[in-house]
């Protein structure tokens, strides 16, 4: 239960605050930087309130370079947003002022390997890519060629 007193906040209430620094478990290799560090927001007048809704996915991380390391179990995270100014007139509050943080548990498992990927498979993927681009020119040649021969008419277009 909140009990507030509207005097009290009739000038204003500040509820700036700055995220120093918020995760949920263990961090590994390839964790995306937790976005809620260094969230700063600062409230110069009126009453503000803020909604940080935090979506909480279950993380294990395996490397599979180093068999004998454990596996590491954390949590990685999403947030939305949200903040506005409560204070409608010096004696009404169209909500309670202050910082909120709200939490969804994914019922999911997310399971991160860190694993080397064979030089082979890196000149594979790089052959791909340049057989495709040649298959796509080749494809755009022939088009500008065959528009241009039904364009001008011409049986024997040579450019």
């Amino acid at each position: 239960m909140h009990e507030f007193n509207i005097k009290d906040v009739s000038d204003g209430f500040n509820t700036s605050h700055t995220i120093h620094r918020l995760r949920f478990g263990d961090t590994f290799d390839g964790l995306v930087a937790s976005p809620l560090e260094g969230m700063q927001k600062t409230v110069h007048s009126g009453a503000f309130m803020y909604h940080y809704y935090i979506k909480l996915v279950p993380t294990i991380f395996l490397d599979e370079e180093d068999p004998e390391a454990s596996q590491v179990y954390s949590h990685q995270y999403s947030v939305t947003e949200s903040g506005k100014n409560v204070l409608v007139s010096e004696d009404q509050l169209s909500g309670l002022p202050g910082v909120f943080l709200v939490y969804e548990f994914y019922p999911f498992l997310v399971q991160k390997r860190k694993k080397w990927v064979p030089f082979a498979h890196f000149i594979t993927s790089v052959c791909a890519i340049i057989g495709g681009i040649f298959t796509v020119s080749a494809i755009v040649d022939q088009l500008i060629y065959r528009g241009g021969k039904r364009l001008f008419g011409v049986k024997n277009l040579a450019l």
